[in-house]
């Protein structure tokens, strides 16, 4: 994980602000007086230090974690590369109704959600479906495993293609 910033920090909050269309003012009405315009405009400028009292303060005014803050953003690293799936392995699996009904519960979530996606997609003719980073997180979640997780069980079942 990287340390954060002081002008990391500043880049959120103003990032956050500005993405919510509001301007200092704004945020000074809005909350009350709680968060004052000149302040704020000072920990975005990175003038001023922002305590954690004033953190969760402005965290929960714009309806943030608080982590979302303070802590870097995650890279991006090799695991976060879309997993690409042989489509032709999981017609095979989608057939094969003895590994369906009597197989793994999780398995049948897989094909369904990658069934899906390949509906939602249009794409019924391809050999092989890459998976967006977002559908496994969301998959992942469906399941109630991580992301390293499912692509082991794609492994297994050998639905996972080698990528270089």
């Amino acid at each position: 994980m990287t340390t954060p910033t002081i002008e990391s920090i500043s880049s959120r909050l103003r990032t956050i602000r500005m993405g919510k269309g509001l301007s200092l003012h704004d945020v000074e009405i809005q909350s009350g007086h709680a968060i004052r315009a000149v302040v704020l405009g000072s920990y975005e400028r990175g003038n001023r230090a922002l305590t954690l009292k004033k953190a969760i303060t402005i965290a929960a005014f714009y309806g943030v974690p608080l982590t979302y803050l303070i802590e870097e953003p995650s890279r991006i690293s090799a695991q976060s590369v879309a997993p690409v799936i042989d489509l032709r392995r999981l017609r095979q699996l989608i057939n094969d109704e003895k590994q369906m009904t009597h197989g793994k519960g999780q398995l049948r979530v897989l094909v369904t959600f990658i069934s899906g996606i390949v509906k939602l997609r249009n794409d019924w003719n391809g050999e092989v479906l890459s998976l967006r980073v977002r559908d496994l997180q969301l998959l992942a979640l469906c399941v109630g495993k991580t992301t390293d997780e499912i692509r082991e069980i794609l492994e297994e079942e050998k639905l996972l293609l080698k990528t270089k």
